[in-house]
């Protein structure tokens, strides 16, 4: 894949969006080839976007009361003291869709799987060490916020495919290129045989069907 095949498919692609009342995202997806998901373990990476995703990632904070301070660039902040307010499943589920990454103080991930993990994890919502958001106690997590805002995640378990937002819209084409050409190199990194596992490639609005990278 080249700038110039990716600058075609979005042409392409804006000639098919219609105006909507909101910036839709634009997803990239990657079918695999020659991959038995079932012989592999599941496949994960996290990609901070060069260009930015148009709109800030929501960060949510898991954290001892020792670790309130540090953790205050977080959108909301869940002090262990309050972890059993959280009795109700439809108030875990809609936590879990309201945010997209969840930092957790290492200390407290027992309890926090015990109290959260079952509607967390089929949603790929538990907090997860490979992103760097399991940290030790009383540690500010400004720098770590900053990066998981724009940071998206490759996930890849049983279906043999990626689908990853790579922005906006409103964003012009050379933010998109920079992006959609980032995630692919990760792509190729993380894949059994790199570029060699992969098959076809489209990418999409919200709402748009699906044009051939």
């Amino acid at each position: 894949m080249d700038e110039k095949s990716v600058t075609n498919s979005l042409t392409e692609l804006r000639k098919i969006i219609k105006k909507r009342k909101f910036s839709q995202t634009i997803d990239l997806i990657v079918a695999f080839k020659d991959i038995d998901m079932n012989k592999v373990p599941k496949l994960e990476q996290y990609v901070r976007l060069p260009s930015g995703l148009g709109k800030d990632m929501k960060i949510c904070a898991l954290v001892g009361n020792e670790s309130e301070d540090g953790a205050k660039d977080a959108d909301r902040v869940i002090l262990s003291s309050n972890f059993d307010k959280f009795k109700e499943k439809k108030d875990i589920k809609k936590l879990a869709r309201e945010y997209d990454y969840f930092v957790a103080q290492a200390d407290m991930m027992p309890r926090i799987a015990q109290v959260f993990g079952r509607y967390f994890g089929p949603i790929n919502r538990m907090p997860s060490p490979k992103a760097g958001c399991v940290i030790p106690a009383r540690t500010n997590i400004n720098s770590l916020v900053g990066r998981l805002r724009n940071t998206v995640r490759l996930v890849a378990n049983k279906i043999p495919m990626f689908q990853v937002p790579v922005g906006i819209e409103t964003q012009n084409d050379a933010e998109l290129i920079k992006n959609i050409l980032a995630v692919m190199g990760a792509i190729e990194n993380v894949l059994p045989n790199g570029r060699n596992n992969i098959g076809k490639i489209y990418i999409k609005s919200t709402m748009s069907k699906a044009v051939k990278l």
